[in-house]
């Protein structure tokens, strides 16, 4: 929580800072939006409502349906039905028929454009009046209905709702053109079509009707002929069946009476083959009642008895003529076997040209069928085609249409464009985000030391205090010394501070003598010196303030004295060290300048002699204040910072960058001089804000130790 009150109050103090940026940025930012909406041409927009039905009415019934309506009830393909609409309609085709239908004369002063407008009157010939028109022509299809905006825009709101209206009508003749056309095509189509399908129906009709001729048939005889065929070829199978099984039996009865021994007459009795022979079966009667007779005469009076002889002759004779009889019905077996076959060969050459008669009729019928199929194929679509071309041609009388206007475009009463509250938010809004970014990027492109915490980090030390900016109303005093003024105001309390922070710094090691510089010229290094230099001497030490800026002295111009003798007159040998203070320059304060420049200040400081003028003036006084030469520009302060107790260097907030006091430290650094930490100076508190609020908070930390080191000074 800290942190982000922290970075709220960075951001307020950034603000605070560069407050006339800001402000500067958003009331430019504001007045090109309000001179723009000054200048902003004002836009009109008049609405035609629309209903766009997939399909149109259906006058003339279900059966009949205009060649360039949509059948399908599928919702994408109503979805791109009405896609492909909104697109002609922002069209150039419709808006060409909108400004067809306009009077020519009337035409470019409706969009606006003036003869005297034009050098070359040859000019207005290339303008292209439909895409102006096109471009200002919007479609908005209302959610889940079939109800759609036809929208023109125009800075004449008489001419957006006219051209509004006339867009919509055009768009409603342009449909019923195109659907008249359609079905105009589709009926000529149709009607070329009906007269090449009658030629193919009559010409199928004649083919059918040679068929029929050619060949003797009617429709009927087909039916007739197969059942007669039928019948015929069934009976002759069945009596050719009849035939084949009888001629089996008699092949098999010739084939068991062959085998017969008929000299067997025990073998020949004993067969039924002849069951059905009555002279056969009364010769058998006859030989058995012989046999039985003969029998009887034998056992009666023996084998030599006349009449069985006469028995034995009666028993002879009948059986030669049994087997003559039965030989001859053999014979006449094989005979009518012999005829058999005969007959069995007709009925079967009869049943294949029964059957071949068939085949023929089966292949006339199929030749038949086709023929008849396709006379009433050519029948059907003679039908169908004459049917559609009268639906056709109906429609081409009809004006029929699935688009209408539910509202016409009525004179809109205010502009659409520019919509002053949104351009003002906007404008308002790019205004903050362009102040805000105009502040950033200064902040990020600004190399100098922006705060105390980075110039803390980049010393590397803490900051000793903050010499703020001061005046001195009376010209006769010494303008930059803050004790000419009133002993309790913000520099001279300031100066006490920075006075107890330099005791502090390292309170085990006694520094009395101490380099004041800066990282370069136009620091205020010289003014900082003799402030501090005063603010020792008011505390009752014993203090010298030594110019050592042999190349650009001012310490004896701040005092309003001479620069005849100095540093430079004892380096000489001319006079001691001594001679050369000035006594009490300022409220017990010794000064020691320069002297007149020499020639070579950095080989003169690096001499024995220069060492032994030191390690004097630390015996005479109680604290030496060296003023040297910036670090960056000369190497005099870096030569002489070894020779110090210590070393401090004089910044200023915002004018310097951040890189040059990185080498201004690091040159100390590398001498390893003891650097006690930096003064902030000039100091603006009039500001107040952020560098307002650290003097204060330096003030206060340090006020309580600065009372009780004077206390014990004193």
């Amino acid at each position: 929580m800290q942190t982000r009150e922290f970075d709220i109050k960075q951001l307020y103090l950034l603000l605070v800072k560069h407050l006339y940026l800001f402000i500067g940025i958003i009331v430019i930012v504001l007045t090109f939006t309000a001179a723009y909406l000054y200048k902003a041409q004002r836009i009109y927009r008049a609405t035609v409502v629309m209903e766009m039905e997939p399909k149109s009415e259906n006058i003339l019934g279900r059966r009949v349906e205009s060649v360039g309506a949509s059948s399908s009830d599928y919702y994408w393909a109503n979805k791109e039905y009405s896609a492909t609409q909104y697109e002609i309609i922002r069209s150039r085709a419709v808006s060409a028929k909108v400004i067809e239908s306009l009077s020519h004369e009337n035409v470019l002063e409706l969009f606006g454009i003036r003869p005297e407008n034009f050098e070359n009157p040859e000019d207005m010939k290339n303008i292209d009046t439909v895409a102006m028109l096109q471009g200002k022509i919007a479609v908005e299809p209302q959610k889940n209905s079939n109800i759609i905006w036809i929208s023109v825009s125009d800075p004449d709101p008489e001419v957006a709702a006219f051209l509004g209206n006339s867009v919509a009508t055009s768009y409603i003749e342009f449909n019923i053109e195109k659907r008249y056309l359609a079905t105009r095509d589709a009926a000529k189509w149709l009607s070329e079509q009906s007269i090449n399908l009658k030629k193919q129906l009559e010409d199928s009709e004649i083919s059918l009707f040679n068929f029929k001729k050619e060949n003797e048939v009617l429709a009927s005889a087909f039916e007739q002929k197969q059942t007669m065929l039928a019948q015929t070829i069934g009976e002759i199978s069945t009596k050719l069946t009849e035939k084949q099984i009888y001629q089996k039996g008699l092949a098999a009865k010739i084939e068991e009476l062959s085998a017969l021994e008929f000299a067997d007459t025990e073998e020949f009795f004993a067969t039924d083959l002849f069951r059905d022979k009555n002279i056969i079966q009364n010769m058998k009667l006859q030989f058995l009642q012989v046999k039985t007779k003969l029998r009887e005469k034998v056992l009666l009076y023996g084998d030599k008895h006349p009449d069985v002889q006469t028995l034995r002759g009666d028993e002879e004779s009948i059986r030669k003529a049994l087997l003559e009889e039965l030989k001859g019905i053999v014979e006449g077996y094989r005979l009518e076997g012999k005829t058999l076959g005969n007959e069995i060969q007709k009925l079967q050459a009869m049943l294949r040209e029964s059957q071949q008669e068939a085949l023929q009729l089966n292949k006339m019928e199929i030749d038949y069928n086709k023929l008849k199929r396709e006379v009433e194929t050519n029948k059907k679509l003679y039908d169908i085609v004459l049917e559609r071309t009268k639906e056709a041609d109906l429609h081409t009388l009809m004006r029929a249409n699935n688009i209408r206007i539910i509202d016409r475009a009525l004179v809109p009463k205010g502009p659409v464009s520019p919509r002053k509250n949104l351009v003002l938010l906007i404008g308002f809004i790019i205004a903050i985000l362009s102040a805000a970014a105009a502040v950033l990027a200064v902040e990020f492109f600004d190399t100098r030391i922006r705060d105390i915490e980075e110039l803390e980090q980049l010393v590397g030390r803490n900051i000793l205090g903050l010499f703020p900016s001061f005046e001195i109303e009376d010209l006769k005093k010494i303008q930059e010394i803050a004790f000419e003024g009133s002993q309790h105001s913000p520099a001279v309390e300031s100066l006490r501070t920075i006075r107890t922070n330099i005791r502090l710094a390292h309170p085990d090691v006694n520094a009395k003598t101490l380099l004041i510089t800066s990282s370069v010229s136009q620091e205020g290094k010289t003014t900082v010196s003799s402030n501090i230099a005063v603010s020792f001497a008011l505390a009752g030490r014993r203090t010298l303030l030594v110019d050592t800026d042999m190349r650009k002295p001012r310490v004896h111009k701040l005092f309003g004295l001479d620069n005849k003798e100095g540093i430079s007159t004892y380096m000489l040998g001319e006079k001691p060290i001594d001679q050369l203070i000035r006594r009490n320059v300022y409220q017990g304060l010794d000064v020691l300048f320069c002297g007149p420049i020499p020639p070579n200040p950095a080989e003169m400081m690096e001499s024995k002699r220069f060492r032994d003028m030191v390690d004097r003036l630390k015996e005479l006084y109680d604290i030496v204040i060296f003023d040297s030469p910036p670090i960056i520009a000369v190497s005099d302060a870096a030569i002489i910072g070894t020779m110090m107790d210590g070393v401090i260097i004089v910044v200023k907030i915002r004018q310097i960058s951040r890189d040059i006091l990185k080498r201004a430290v690091a040159q100390l650094t590398k001498a390893n001089t003891m650097l006690l930490g930096a003064v902030v100076n000039n100091l603006d508190l009039k500001g107040g804000g952020r560098y307002g609020s650290y003097y204060y908070y330096y003030h206060e930390k340090y006020k309580y130790y600065g009372e009780t080191e004077e206390k014990k000074a004193s």
